[in-house]
């Protein structure tokens, strides 16, 4: 008799500890699936603000200036490309991770150029085999990044920012992805990937000003300072039009 009631208490309790694990990973589930669906929500969004917004007149030049550097501004450096110039185009690549909206940079390697070591977003100088921009920003950030296909959703543009040093005007390609990317980047082309919130960039204190040897010159750059990147010159420029855009979401 003993033995049977221990049976029984042993059966009983097997069967009380799948009912708390099966409730337990329930709710861990149901936990997951909702702080998903919250940060999915997020960028949401800001991707569908962004595709109306971009349809309509953009803040243009004007805003990317109030991040340039001191040579552009003393200098007044044209706002418009040559008859020579080359194209390029670079990708806002915005995604969702630990419930945010994040931001891809990127830091190039140190060589004998203009962005030698900079921070950018990924992209590249048109090619003749690219059909437009757009494929431009598709094709270097699939080569940069090891993001590439369909996952990548194209929003729209910013407003092409000329930078006379390189020749090049560049056109900002904003695009989203519904879920964080695999990345595997380039070691040619990125010494890092930088993943950023993109909502740490509203905040006014990370944007600071310190003088910098850029091309044997003392300047003084206006920069978003990000976990001690230094993000200034072209790049800060196109953040700063977007940032203006998403200020009416």
């Amino acid at each position: 008799m003993k033995k049977i009631m221990d049976a029984r208490h042993c059966v009983l309790t097997q069967l009380l500890l799948i009912c708390f694990y099966f409730h337990l990973f329930t709710f861990i589930f149901y936990l997951l699936y909702h702080l998903h669906y919250i940060c999915l929500m997020e960028l949401a969004s800001v991707t569908s603000f962004l595709k109306k917004a971009l349809t309509h007149s953009l803040p243009g030049t004007d805003v990317q200036w109030e991040m340039a550097s001191s040579d552009r501004r003393m200098l007044d450096y044209p706002r418009v490309k040559r008859a020579d110039s080359r194209l390029a185009a670079v990708m806002i690549l915005l995604y969702p991770k630990d419930e945010k909206v994040m931001c891809l940079f990127m830091q190039r390697p140190h060589y004998n150029g203009v962005h030698s070591g900079q921070i950018s977003f990924p992209g590249g100088k048109m090619e003749d085999s690219d059909k437009n921009l757009t494929q431009t920003a598709v094709r270097e950030t699939c080569e940069e990044t090891g993001v590439c296909g369909k996952a990548i959703r194209i929003i729209g543009k910013l407003t092409p920012l000329f930078i006379p040093v390189s020749n090049i005007e560049v056109t900002p390609v904003v695009a989203y992805m519904d879920s964080e990317p695999v990345f595997t980047p380039s070691e040619e082309e990125v010494v890092s990937l930088i993943e950023a919130p993109l909502e740490l960039f509203f905040d006014s204190s990370i944007i600071k000003e310190k003088p910098m040897l850029v091309r044997d010159e003392m300047l003084d750059v206006k920069y978003y300072d990000f976990e001690a990147y230094v993000i200034w010159g072209a790049t800060a420029m196109i953040l700063n039009e977007l940032l203006v855009i998403l200020k009416g979401l």
